[in-house]
């Protein structure tokens, strides 16, 4: 019996480490999914003609939150930081000087000085193929990366390794994109990066002007294409963020996902609160 069952006990213990690692993943994963929407849905804009959003992208978030401070909505950046291989989500406050939002001052002035939280420690994702943050905009458009459970835009016609090219064929855009915008192409290993030209795309369009690029492996039609931040005008229209994050317990190890959905509250200027 005992000579039956030795090799039976390594094969148990890994695999309840491994479920062991599994809950720890989820874990931080609802921690810093919940932490980020309760922020998200107390975010205010700072001024009567500002927005709730400073920059919105993929990877990285700066808005104003209503945190309660009596000196006015604090700024909150949540973003994913990379060294070498290694990718974390970070989250960082600063709070405002005293005597400077309105309606008593002219405008929030944030501190240098900051208070930063470690949210997840072995993110799996948060790449340019991969991203964590989605905006939806008023009328139900998107921009940043593509909405948790589909593609987004993709690509019409392939394109093909080494070819040169100054335009894409997409489906019908939903959202415009703006010159200068950074466009991500694909997925993992293959995900390339190009720049919308100075001609821009409208809404419906099907053909995205880019400059000129190579080709750095071939894609085929239905690869997903996104525009990896939000214009100025898209800030001021957000409603909602999507966030899809992937994380191990220890580097290398199985990832667990997990996504959620986070609304604006009260995005509009409150002079009681900022």
């Amino acid at each position: 019996v005992m000579a039956a069952a030795f090799p039976v006990l390594p094969v148990f213990f890994r695999e309840g480490t491994v479920v062991q690692n599994t809950y720890t993943s989820i874990d931080q994963l609802v921690l810093a999914s919940e932490v980020v929407t309760r922020y998200v849905h107390e975010a205010v804009a700072p001024s009567p003609s500002g927005t709730p959003f400073a920059a919105a992208g993929a990877n990285a978030t700066t808005f104003y939150a209503n945190t309660g401070n009596a000196n006015g909505p604090q700024k909150v950046v949540v973003q994913v930081n990379t060294v070498g291989t290694s990718r974390s989500f970070q989250m960082s406050l600063y709070t405002p000087t005293a005597n400077s939002c309105p309606p008593v001052g002219g405008g929030c002035v944030y501190t240098a000085s900051k208070q930063g939280s470690l949210l997840i420690d072995y993110l799996t994702n948060g790449t340019g193929g991969s991203p964590v943050f989605t905006y939806t905009l008023q009328g139900g458009a998107t921009c940043a990366g593509p909405p948790p459970g589909s593609g987004g835009t993709k690509l019409t016609s392939a394109l093909f390794l080494n070819s040169t090219y100054t335009s894409l064929s997409v489906q019908a855009l939903t959202s415009p994109v703006s010159p200068g915008d950074a466009l991500v192409i694909g997925s993992g290993a293959t995900t390339q990066t190009v720049t919308a030209s100075a001609a821009g795309a409208a809404t419906n369009a099907t053909s995205i002007p880019v400059t000129s690029f190579k080709a750095n492996a071939t894609y085929a039609a239905n690869t997903p294409v996104f525009d990896n931040v939000c214009t100025s005008t898209q800030m001021g229209q957000i409603v909602a963020v999507a966030l899809s994050l992937q994380a191990t317990k220890n580097p290398g190890g199985q990832p667990t996902g997990y996504q959620s959905l986070a609304y604006l509250f009260s995005p509009g200027y409150n002079a009681a609160v900022g």
